[in-house]
């Protein structure tokens, strides 16, 4: 899993990764050393683990908010503001003005309003949020890993998601070494698996690795 440029996952945030991953383990069944390499290679992921995790987010989601109020700009482009103004029942260019919202060279507006100015005791467009929110906190922690940036370690969910992740290469660390023919078979259903993923929309590939995930984790159980 490690391409040019990986750097092993480690220091607080794999910590805290590593003890979530741990209370969802059945540790007599599991050794240690696999769920450490699992930590540990976090700091390169497959295109089926992203697009698992960006699944999984919508899905545990506690809205608590701290994306809300701590974050200090918000990135959107015309129509997704069109969509909201919408959904408000206000004009499009009051909205612009009332958010002060200001166009980028990219064509989108930033919003720089401290917290949110759609934050109402929660978000009031939750349904119809940005794409920048959407993809939050995953994008951040991509980032992360890749080194851009801060790990959101503030948000509910980064470590339950990064868990899950370690959860998944643990168990097939596991099954590969007991049964090592599984190698070869697990090789045939990932390239299986990304053909038909490739066919799929986003939201039916969502659906289905999240679907594919739990079902392993209860076989492993």
């Amino acid at each position: 899993m490690q391409a040019e440029g990986f750097k092993p996952f480690s220091g607080p945030d794999a910590f805290r990764v590593l003890a979530k991953a741990k209370e969802r383990l059945n540790l007599e069944k599991m050794e240690m050393d696999d769920i450490l390499k699992a930590v540990s290679s976090l700091g390169s992921l497959m295109e089926t683990e992203i697009a698992l995790i960006y699944a999984l987010q919508d899905q545990i989601c506690t809205r608590c908010g701290w994306c809300c109020t701590e974050n200090t700009s918000l990135r959107v482009s015309k129509d997704e503001l069109k969509n909201i103004a919408a959904f408000k029942k206000s004009s499009y260019k009051k909205l612009k003005k009332r958010i002060r919202a200001r166009p980028r060279k990219d064509r989108t507006l930033r919003v720089t309003r401290h917290p949110c100015p759609f934050y109402e005791d929660g978000c009031s467009v939750y349904k119809i949020r940005p794409g920048v929110c959407r993809s939050y906190p995953t994008s951040k922690i991509l980032s992360a890993l890749a080194g851009g940036g801060p790990y959101p370690d503030k948000c509910e969910i980064s470590d339950d998601l990064l868990a899950e992740l370690v959860i998944k290469r643990a168990l097939e660390e596991k099954m590969s070494r007991e049964n090592p023919e599984l190698i070869k078979e697990l090789a045939d259903k990932k390239r299986d698996e990304m053909g038909r993923l490739s066919q799929m929309t986003q939201a039916q590939r969502f659906q289905y690795l999240v679907k594919h995930h739990r079902d392993r984790l209860k076989q492993a159980e």
